[in-house]
């Protein structure tokens, strides 16, 4: 796969076509060896819960049994294996073939959540809690989202006081992934009745005031858990604020690259699995006395889904060794800035892209296609909550075009 080119080059100079390569290392595949095989175990698992609708339990022992629940996570820290981004982000392309579900519980759990507190955790956060998450002993979320509160963080209503040795926190929480089942949340609030401060706390399922609750009767990810947290003077020691004091917005901003560049990464794969299903179908599907694949309107659909597949892979690969370069100079903002921007195309290239991919392979698969029986029919549910969560596409959008236009275009400002 693409590797990390240098010196840097200017906005003009192509001299880095010539040290493109686009072989994977021997490293990256053990490691995506090793991913592939956890996702064979998890299909037949998943097909089933999907088709019952409900939660699979499965996905965090088999990623805990396979060591793959720390993957980004540096080495020094329990079962974390220090993957770098691009590495990272081809093992979720995998995982994003087998659905969004599934991607979903890695996205809350390592993207957003340990990696965040890799990145902004003091020693003895990161000590406390990055070995038990990455030995399967804690699950992670990131709680962010409220029920009044989505593309615009900064209108949050959560709030946090401070008394003796605790913080405590009051508001709610919605749509957090992995909000029911995890042990570890990333909380955001701001001081009482203020509206500017925001700060991030490391809050323990066990926390007195503390309660949580799963969404049900979701459009998709029915495998997977999506939490209501509650906060009634919930009770937080001093020493669980994450990050400085008032940078509760940078927390979360560094937090959304991340998770937009898994987003990304997720549904590259769901892309490929949808044009690999595509076509198996093609050549099997019997209509007007020839294979379906014998058609050129079904060629046509095969092609584009092909083409953003190349697209979009190409995309999410380039964010992830743009955001490499910005995690080795943290203090760089330019690169930082580079690497947000080029995120921010992948994610949105890519969850649109997996979205049109599931609504062609269902019109491929005709009838058939309409039934969560098929793998289209569940990439084309799951995958519209994409273009939602981690990064509106309007405020992707609006991301994109800023940074081309000059920030006196800024829609907010």
């Amino acid at each position: 796969m693409l590797q990390q080119a240098e010196p840097r080059r200017t906005d003009n100079d192509i001299s880095f076509l010539g040290t493109m390569n686009f072989e994977i290392s021997d490293e990256q595949n053990l490691i995506l060896n090793v991913v592939d095989e956890a996702c064979k175990r998890i299909r037949p698992i998943e097909d089933k819960c999907y088709l019952e609708h409900k939660f699979n339990d499965q996905i965090y022992p088999i990623f805990k049994e396979t060591h793959l629940l720390g993957l980004p996570v540096s080495r020094k820290y329990g079962d974390g294996q220090g993957a770098d981004a691009l590495t990272y982000a081809l093992a979720l392309e995998r995982v994003g073939q087998e659905g969004t579900g599934v991607r979903t519980f890695l996205s809350g759990h390592t993207s957003l959540g340990q990696l965040t507190v890799q990145k902004w955790g003091t020693d003895s956060q990161k000590e406390e809690y990055l070995p038990k998450t990455t030995r399967g002993e804690k699950i992670m979320a990131f709680g962010l989202t409220e029920p009044t509160a989505g593309s615009d963080p900064a209108s949050l209503r959560t709030s946090f006081e401070e008394k003796g040795n605790y913080f405590f926190l009051n508001g709610s929480k919605a749509w957090i992934s992995n909000g029911s089942i995890a042990d570890l949340i990333i909380v955001f609030a701001y001081p009482k009745g203020k509206s500017e401060g925001m700060c991030a706390f490391l809050v323990e399922k066990e926390y007195e005031g503390f309660e949580a609750g799963a969404i049900k009767n979701k459009l998709g990810l029915p495998t997977s858990d999506t939490g209501l947290l509650y906060f009634r003077d919930c009770k937080v020691p001093k020493e669980n604020m994450l990050g400085p004091l008032g940078k509760g917005l940078s927390v979360a901003y560094s937090a959304l690259m991340s998770g937009r560049l898994s987003v990304a990464a997720g549904c590259v794969g769901v892309i490929e699995d949808c044009l690999n299903e595509s076509i198996r179908y093609a050549k099997e599907r019997v209509q007007h006395k020839k294979k379906i694949g014998k058609h050129q309107l079904v060629q046509r659909e095969i092609t584009k889904i092909s083409l953003d597949l190349e697209t979009a892979k190409l995309l999410a690969c380039k964010a992830a060794l743009q955001k490499a370069k910005s995690d080795a100079s943290p203090k760089d903002n330019e690169l930082r800035g580079e690497a947000d921007w080029m995120i921010a195309q992948a994610k949105y290239q890519a969850a649109n892209a997996s979205f049109d991919a599931a609504d062609r392979a269902v019109q491929i698969f005709g009838a058939n296609g309409y039934s969560f029986e098929n793998r289209p029919a569940r990439h084309l549910v799951d995958t519209r909550v994409c273009r939602i969560y981690e990064g509106a596409d309007q405020i992707l959008e609006q991301k994109i075009a800023v940074k081309l236009l000059g920030s006196d275009y800024e829609a907010f400002s």
